[in-house]
């Protein structure tokens, strides 16, 4: 049966009505925001929120409407009545449902969040200590096991652990290369990197009293590095490194400045007088005997000083530039001086000294390469005679000298130091022997029955070098000169060098039939008794014997032990630096071979050598007398 229906089409009043909708309605938003609350409850994350609660509000709302437009009761005013109302009530849900979800995000996930980009931000600026305090693989009662963003949270947590982690590692590192680049390895000292530092420190400070720099260098410690090894070398370091230590003052910094070479720097000196005598306090820390394996090794060492005052314009390295200047003019006073010879302080002429001393290298380089512009290195002789007959000629010593075209000719106390510095001694002695030999073979051809030898000098550094014997065999082959003729001189100084080295060299020069002869011999560091241990042929009197020998029983009694000793070995003797004819009587009475000094001849070019050879010069005459200063040896 149909209802009745008002005229325009609705129902009429009074007329019963479908049943309201209302109460279904309210039971499904009621059901929505149960379902809301269960899941906001179960997880605060807002995709584990939104989905189920849409899906169940919208999914139900268009189950209801699609029923309610279905052919059955899509037609009728009651169904769109009431399909329209279920739209506006979803509406209204939906609407509700976005705000509990925005509260729910904001009270869960919003406020994690935020925290979770604060903690960045401030990571990003270089504040390590800021922390989420997420959960970090939490045991499940401690957090639920679908809460992610904690998860988030505590995996950015151990980030920046690990940063920090790594932050105080690369510290350390940079920390241990620091102490790398400013401090010596073997010594634990500070380097010359760090002496800048404390001397850019000092020189910036307002200052009323000078400071001082004194660099210390070790004598030979490449030599004890060769002849007794490496470890002995680091030892004599070490040992040096505690002694200065320990002798240094509150305000003084020691540190190993390059590797034989100990710099201190200290502050207030007084006056010159004062950082002399520290240079001298720490000499004779330095000079002192190292006991190794029940040896000792004696050492010796130079000082060199600088002083700066307050207001001289000076920066750390020009500070260190003059005390290497200093430093290098101690080195060539020589090792047989004393200490307080050895020590010397910096002065502006020290820097003239330098830059006339880098001109002679340079022009002894060019001599050596044969430009004219640079002048010759010659060879000069100075003969020897047999005390037996001092009229005739026993031997000649070759002699360089270098003329030079500007300052004529030039001594070899002025280059041949410079020449052993910047390592031209060994070229230039080893062009000395070239040319003496070649003289001599000639020489000998002129009378080949006549008995007599030709001496050459050797330094300290060819008696080093390895290839001597191939070198002094490949000049006799080349040049002609028989072995038995030629005599090689060095310095008992050099020979202390590396006496085993030597001993072997020295043999095998012996076993070519070359001669061996000590130069200088009572002047050096040895004995006598190394007379037996080294293959020695000759031996050389210093000068400094003979010329007290007229009027010093002390220097008597020492000429006539030597001599003594070296006849009872079979060595020859040569007595150098005779310069009276009583000098000459006292050494023939004592039994001496030969004699050698400006008595009988000074150093004479090879025309004027020949001379003296032939007899058409007698010795003694004074026409065998060059310009003054041309008597003095290089060595």
């Amino acid at each position: 049966m149909s209802q009745p229906t008002a005229p325009d089409g609705s129902s009429a009043p009074g007329a019963p009505g479908p049943p309201p909708a209302s109460g279904a309605l309210l039971r499904l938003r009621s059901g929505a925001l149960r379902t809301a609350h269960r899941a906001s409850a179960a997880t605060p994350l807002i995709v584990k929120v939104g989905g189920p609660v849409l899906a169940v509000s919208l999914g139900m709302a268009l189950y209801l409407e699609g029923a309610l437009d279905t052919e059955e009761c899509g037609g009728t005013p009651a169904c769109t009545e009431l399909s329209q109302q279920v739209s506006l009530v979803t509406t209204d849900g939906t609407a509700l449902l976005l705000v509990v979800l925005w509260l729910v995000f904001m009270a869960f996930v919003g406020r994690r969040t935020k925290r979770l980009a604060e903690v960045a931000r401030r990571v990003a600026e270089g504040d390590l200590t800021a922390r989420v305090g997420g959960v970090v693989d939490a045991p499940a009662p401690v957090r639920p096991a679908r809460d992610e963003l904690m998860l988030v949270a505590g995996q950015f947590d151990r980030m920046i652990d690990t940063l920090v982690e790594e932050q105080q590692r690369l510290r350390g590192l940079t920390e241990e290369l620091e102490h790398r680049a400013t401090h010596d390895d073997v010594t634990g000292l500070g380097n010359r990197h760090l002496l800048l530092r404390h001397l850019e420190k000092a020189l910036g400070a307002p200052r009323s009293t000078p400071l001082a720099v004194v660099k210390v260098e070790l004598d030979d410690l490449a030599t004890i590095d060769a002849t007794l090894g490496h470890d002995v070398g680091e030892l004599v370091v070490t040992t040096t490194a505690l002694r200065l230590s320990a002798a240094v003052r509150g305000d003084e910094r020691v540190v190993r400045a390059s590797g034989s070479v100990f710099a201190v720097l200290v502050e207030d000196v007084p006056d010159d007088a004062d950082a002399a005598a520290i240079a001298l306090r720490l000499l004779e820390v330095v000079n002192q005997p190292v006991e190794v394996e029940g040896a000792t090794v004696v050492l010796s060492a130079c000082a060199g000083a600088v002083l700066h005052r307050p207001g001289e314009q000076r920066s750390p390295e020009d500070v260190l530039r003059d005390a290497s200047l200093a430093l290098h003019a101690a080195q060539r006073t020589g090792a047989d001086n004393g200490s307080a010879a050895r020590t010397v302080l910096y002065t502006p002429c020290l820097r003239e000294e330098v830059l006339e001393r880098s001109r002679t290298a340079d022009e002894l380089r060019a001599a050596l390469a044969g430009q004219p512009s640079a002048g010759d290195l010659l060879v000069h002789y100075q003969p020897y005679a047999l005390l037996a007959d001092p009229s005739r000629v026993a031997g000649f010593e070759a002699l360089v000298r270098w003329q030079h075209p500007a300052r004529g000719l030039v001594s070899p106390l002025d280059f041949v130091p410079v020449a052993e510095e910047v390592g031209l001694i060994r070229p230039i002695g080893l062009k000395v022997l070239q040319d003496a030999a070649e003289r001599s073979a000639a020489w000998h051809a002129l009378d080949p029955a006549r008995p007599w030898t030709t001496s050459v000098n050797l330094s300290p550094q060819q008696l080093l070098d390895v290839d001597l014997v191939h070198r002094v065999r490949d000049v006799l082959d080349r040049t002609g000169l028989a072995p038995q003729l030629l005599t090689l001189e060095l310095t008992e100084t050099a020979m202390m060098l590396d006496l085993d080295g030597a001993a072997r060299r020295l043999q095998a020069l012996r076993d070519l039939g070359v001669g061996i002869a000590i130069d200088d011999f009572g002047t050096g560091s040895s004995s006598l008794s190394y007379l037996h241990q080294l293959p020695v042929d000759v031996v050389k009197l210093d000068r400094a014997f003979i010329s007290r020998l007229e009027d010093d029983t002390t220097s008597l009694a020492m000429v006539r032990a030597v001599l003594d000793i070296a006849s009872a070995l079979g060595l020859t003797t040569i007595a150098e630096g005779i310069e009276t004819p009583g000098q000459l009587r006292i050494l023939g009475e004592l039994g001496c071979d030969k004699a050698q000094g400006f008595l009988l001849s000074r150093p004479v070019p090879q025309d004027v050598a020949q001379d003296l050879l032939t007899g058409v010069r007698p010795l003694g005459a004074p026409a065998a007398a060059p310009a003054a200063g041309a008597a003095v040896r290089p060595r």
